[in-house]
């Protein structure tokens, strides 16, 4: 009796004479094959940006061409001011992936996205339809197009956290959650109230958990899947003693750093182009495939946003920004001035006699409402006693009915 007859057949194939089991590859084969996929990335629609966001292989290492963009897989995070072109970014993102034939899953978080803008993104002409040649129509590129509402962080852990085929579907390329921070800030306010004796971890350990919890989750889900996950994210500031007032992303925890792959911070500036002076958009890289660019931010990239999408600008590198104002104008002392402050004694203040005539007679439930803002003067102390007791009798003769003074001030409505 042989082994086979006894054991049955080897599944793991040891009886086999060649000694490799599975075919080898290099590990430069491995990175060239990474590094030119053309499926691997999605483009920004912005050519320069997009080959300085690849940097699995050089520009002279392969003859193939090198695509760029965003690598799939990965959980990036764009932040910035705004204004600075964040929802912008992401739409175009997104019309990328559809244009590709591929799904992409829009999630918002207080401020829900226009489908207009998605629309007029994916009908624009201003840039290639596909890397492969076979464009979807614009019917087919909306129904790959999910978009969900979450008002809550709850929501979006319920949504993302243990997803459902619905939700996302297997062919899904792209994820692109809108305001995260602010549902988190939302769910885990900022206060100052003082600590209390409490059983458990406080607001901030459990802001922590939560943080840690989420951004592991989004972790595997774009490793698993196979997919690039967008967060948008607002910006604070933070005081810094040698910078001093600084922009930082509102998210900011060191395990949520770790987990983030790639971060672009966007924010505009002016220039001068053509004699003429305008704003423009640029994006910076500050962490690029786990790796954090020295000097905080790379080599910025300007662009502009348009109905159709973002379109890049070129611009002198040797260029510097321009100053807020051309000369630096400090202020006077009031010695140095001809203004002169007003007594208020002995000055009127310009007021005339005549104005004052031509000033409206105040409402009769207003009329002595002046006396407990600035108190009796000294015409009303030198009143006799006669007057006083007169007064005081016309006001017992006659209650006075404040329901009716308030009905007047405010007005039934009739009038």
């Amino acid at each position: 009796m042989d082994y086979q007859s006894i054991h049955g057949q080897d599944i793991s194939s040891f009886d086999l004479t060649s000694t490799h089991r599975l075919p080898t590859v290099s590990a430069a084969q491995a990175l060239e094959d990474l590094g030119t996929d053309p499926r691997r990335f999605i483009s920004t629609s912005l050519a320069t940006f997009d080959q300085a966001l690849n940097d699995v292989i050089g520009e002279s290492s392969s003859t193939l061409p090198r695509p760029g963009g965003l690598q799939k897989g990965q959980v990036v995070e764009i932040w910035g001011p705004p204004g600075s072109g964040k929802t912008a970014f992401g739409v175009q993102l997104a019309a990328n992936t559809l244009r590709q034939g591929e799904k992409a899953v829009w999630v918002d978080g207080f401020h829900p996205v226009s489908p207009g803008r998605l629309n007029d993104v994916i009908t624009s002409t201003l840039h290639p339809s596909s890397v492969s040649g076979a464009t979807p129509s614009i019917e087919d590129q909306r129904e790959n197009f999910l978009h969900f509402r979450t008002p809550t962080l709850a929501h979006l852990i319920g949504l993302l956290c243990k997803p459902t085929a619905s939700a996302i579907p297997s062919d899904t390329s792209l994820i692109v959650i809108d305001t995260l921070s602010s549902l988190v800030n939302y769910a885990f306010p900022k206060n100052f109230e003082p600590r209390r004796s409490q059983k458990g971890p406080g607001p901030s350990a459990r802001r922590l958990q939560i943080l840690q919890f989420l951004i592991s989750t989004l972790q595997k889900l774009a490793a698993t899947r196979d997919l690039c996950v967008i967060i948008l994210s607002q910006c604070a500031t933070r005081m810094q003693l040698e910078h001093g007032a600084t922009l930082i992303p509102v998210i900011n925890a060191g395990t949520w750093e770790q987990g983030i792959a790639t971060r672009l911070v966007l924010f505009r500036d002016w220039i001068v182009e053509s004699e003429r002076v305008h704003d423009v958009h640029f994006v910076g890289i500050q962490k690029l495939n786990g790796k954090a660019t020295p000097g905080a931010i790379s080599q910025v990239y300007a662009f502009n946003v348009r109905n159709g999408g973002l379109v890049s600008v070129d611009l002198d590198e040797n260029q510097s920004s321009l100053p807020l104002s051309p000369s630096l104008n400090l202020k006077r002392k009031l010695s140095q001035t001809d203004f002169e402050v007003a007594d208020s004694e002995g000055e009127d203040y310009g007021w005339e006699d005549e104005d004052e005539l031509e000033m409206p007679r105040m409402p009769p439930q207003w009329q002595g409402s002046e006396d407990i803002l600035l108190g009796p003067t000294e015409e009303d102390e030198a009143q006799t006693e006669e007057g006083s007791e007169v007064q005081s009798v016309r006001l017992q003769d006659s209650p006075v009915h404040l329901g009716s003074d308030l009905t007047g001030a405010d007005g039934d409505g009739s009038s």
